[in-house]
């Protein structure tokens, strides 16, 4: 499944307001489930795709930062993306951070909450995939 960038700010706007949420130590997951009809620049948006959007804190770090952030957490979404349910506008904030966190930690952290929104589907399978 691809997934589409959320690129306006009411976009970001709607799923703060409408969506659910879930906390975790170094990110945030925002979720909205669209409705079928929903319009994008007067057309229909797809309900079978999943749009996206990164946030970093610009307070805290900077420029460099935050693109190294948004960089781990995308990483660690492209990952686990064959496995969420489609239909959502999913919105990923690194939250106040003074020490970046480590890929492992986001990408850990981003299953827990996305399976805790309930849009996560893990696969159980019988032999494990050995990593080099």
């Amino acid at each position: 499944m691809k997934s589409y960038p959320l690129r306006f700010n009411y976009e970001f706007s709607r799923v703060y307001r409408r969506g659910t949420y879930a906390n975790g130590r170094h990110i945030t997951v925002h979720v909205f489930r669209r409705p079928k009809r929903l319009k994008h620049n007067n057309s229909l948006v797809p309900a079978d795709i999943i749009r996206v959007g990164f946030c970093a804190n610009k307070k805290q770090l900077g420029a460099v930062g935050r693109n190294h952030a948004r960089r781990l957490m995308r990483e660690a979404y492209r990952r686990l993306e064959p496995g969420l349910s489609p239909g959502a506008d999913i919105v990923i904030t690194l939250r106040s951070a003074e020490v970046m966190p480590v890929y492992s930690d986001i990408s850990s952290e981003m299953v827990r909450l996305m399976d805790k929104l309930g849009i996560y589907k893990q696969e159980k399978s019988g032999g494990g995939q050995v990593l080099d």
